[in-house]
């Protein structure tokens, strides 16, 4: 009885990040940015398509360049951040986390941009805060981006010269 609330029993695994973002059942993998790429780009042309046709003559001119600026960085950002994630043979905590710094500034930067071009048309809601938040999104692009320009490049170059070394000095078979 006394064995039953043992807690020396007990192994808790420490929490890691790193094992987070690169654990076998973690969301946080490659696929998933790739997927939330592309989700991103068709949201992009989407948005970009209904603000040339049906938003074109109800926006006034300053709110429509808002919302070009929106789409554009929209579009810009899921390319990026797709030509990274399909790295699946180097995808590391590293590069998870350059791409969760990518995915969410863009959510929050052309996410406010879209609410402060659309502001006009609910005159009735106070929403020009929310243009608070649209510098967040774009450091955290940034961000995202050196880190991966800092952190992810030199870790893949260490891994393609250990790749290298352990080709170089693979032992030879004799005749």
């Amino acid at each position: 009885m006394n064995n039953m609330f043992n807690l020396s029993t007990v192994h808790c695994p420490k929490w890691q990040f790193e094992q987070f973002l690169t654990h076998k059942y973690s969301f946080m993998k490659g696929k998933f940015y790739t997927k939330a790429a592309l989700l991103i780009c068709g949201f992009g042309i989407l948005a970009g398509a209904f603000g040339a046709h049906a938003l074109k003559n109800v926006l006034p001119e300053n709110d429509l360049s808002i919302f070009e600026t929106a789409v554009k960085y929209l579009l810009f950002q899921g390319m990026g951040i797709l030509t990274l994630s399909i790295n699946h043979r180097h995808f590391n905590y590293r590069l998870s986390t350059a791409l969760l710094f990518m995915l969410i500034g863009i959510i929050l930067f052309s996410g406010s941009l879209f609410v402060l071009a659309c502001s006009s048309l609910l005159s009735n809601l106070y929403l020009n805060w929310i243009g608070m938040i649209t510098p967040v999104g774009g450091v955290l692009m940034i961000a995202g981006f050196m880190y991966c320009a800092f952190f992810c490049l030199s870790k893949l170059e260490e891994t393609t010269a250990e790749s290298k070394s352990k080709h170089n000095h693979s032992p030879r078979k004799s005749a």
